[in-house]
């Protein structure tokens, strides 16, 4: 039997728009009673949340507003932004060579990277920090659920 999928919804101040927010993510119902539910998609702009946590969200007028997180999922969230639109293709491509899957914004060169629990992080930090060292890309770790060696 399938889980149902529901929209929760995060409220805070986007650093990366200046401006107050609310981004909704897709998410499975865990326990509809405890209000616990798994995110299903990576977040673009929320910052300590990863594809796979377990958050805890209350109802209010009318949205599930997220409360807090309940279990981490071990995947790391990384944020970018191309400096170079041409190398949007090579870039997403390197990151998937590496174990990675990536969601793509509406913003024009905006895409949130997952980074799977099983996934070694290293290369891809060396890899990120070659392409910003070549103004290919600006990056954040919106998550960083993985040791950093």
């Amino acid at each position: 039997m399938e889980s149902a999928s529901v929209k929760v919804v995060f409220h805070f101040f986007n650093t990366v728009l200046d401006e107050d927010y609310v981004e909704s993510l897709w998410a499975e119902v865990v326990d509809q009673k405890q209000g616990l539910y798994r995110l299903d998609n990576v977040p673009f702009f929320v910052t300590s949340y990863s594809l796979g946590d377990i958050v805890l969200a209350e109802m209010e007028e009318g949205q599930l507003v997220v409360k807090g997180l309940e279990e981490e999922s071990g995947n790391t969230t990384l944020q970018i932004m191309l400096l170079q639109a041409d190398m949007k293709s090579a870039v997403q491509q390197a990151l998937e060579k590496l174990g990675c899957d990536w969601e793509e914004s509406h913003l024009p060169g905006y895409f949130s990277v997952n980074v799977p629990q099983t996934v070694g992080y290293a290369p891809i930090k060396r890899y990120l920090k070659q392409a910003k060292k070549q103004n290919i890309v600006s990056f954040r770790e919106a998550c960083l659920a993985h040791s950093v060696r």
